[in-house]
């Protein structure tokens, strides 16, 4: 058995629902490792079908938190740090916009982290359990991919209008021009305060950590893209308008617990994975 580590593509349908199926399975011959999952502002579902799998965020040590049956991490603010040992077997459904809130019935406002364990996930989320028994038999992440497509094709709550004339006009946001905002509440002719309380209601974050989160991740994607030669910090500060190095240093250790150079290190040793393109 190899190593499975990939991606799977959602169904048109949910493209407004699911980013994508994660899938980790590490055979029983592979020594542990210690994989870590930039922030994405996600919510996660997270299927474990092997032992119970330990985890922590931002620059916590691993060890206190674990992944039973079922867990249910975000919206995910700051880096996943999570233990790949032999015999893990996971799947990971990255939901994005309302898509989470359309499938459960938790609170929008309910902030924080949720893990079940196996008596939990039962007890509030018994569905959830039942999805667990009916993939646990299947071998194949495109089977398994399939079932929990198709239940959320059968079971999706359809999402409220307002939630639907702010995801219609989301494309805003990534407009460094302008205010993207003001641009919503002047297509769906409510005020700026409305549209704020709207995104935290639907998405369960605000616009402004939004923008904040995409400039970080738009330095992500710089580094990485420049990784031949040496980082020029300065550059970035000023290509991306921050104040100075020590607010570039802010951000970074809000998401991911690490300075700057301790991410290019973490990236460079192989154990860093984007979630989101």
């Amino acid at each position: 058995m190899t190593v499975i580590d990939k991606k799977i593509e959602v169904d048109e349908r949910l493209s407004r629902v699911l980013r994508h199926f994660y899938f980790v399975k590490i055979p029983e011959n592979e020594e542990t490792s210690i994989q870590h999952l930039s922030p994405s502002l996600e919510m996660l579902l997270i299927f474990n079908f092997g032992e119970p799998v330990s985890f922590s965020l931002g620059n916590e040590k691993i060890g206190k938190r674990t992944i039973g049956r079922v867990a249910i991490l975000g919206p995910l603010r700051q880096m996943l740090n999570y233990e790949r040992k032999p015999g893990t077997d996971l799947m990971s459904l990255a939901f994005i916009y309302d898509g989470f809130y359309r499938f459960q019935s938790l609170s929008r406002q309910q902030p924080g982290i949720i893990s079940f364990d196996e008596e939990m996930a039962f007890r509030n989320a018994e569905y959830l359990n039942q999805i667990w028994e009916t993939l646990m038999p299947l071998e194949d992440p495109m089977q398994r991919a399939r079932v929990v497509q198709d239940f959320l094709l059968r079971n999706l709550t359809n999402p409220e209008p307002a939630a639907n004339t702010l995801l219609d006009n989301v494309d805003t946001i990534y407009d460094p021009v302008i205010k993207p905002v003001s641009v919503m509440a002047e297509r769906a002719s409510v005020s700026d305060r409305t549209i704020q309380k709207r995104f935290r209601k639907y998405v369960g974050y605000s616009t402004k950590e939004l923008l904040r989160f995409l400039r970080f991740k738009a330095v992500v994607h710089f580094i990485l893209e420049n990784q031949d030669g040496k980082t020029d910090w300065f550059e970035i500060i000023h290509t991306y308008n921050y104040h100075d190095q020590s607010h570039l240093i802010k951000d970074f250790k809000y998401f991911t617990g690490v300075t700057p150079r301790q991410f290019v290190k973490l990236n460079a040793e192989g154990s860093f994975c984007l979630s989101r393109d």
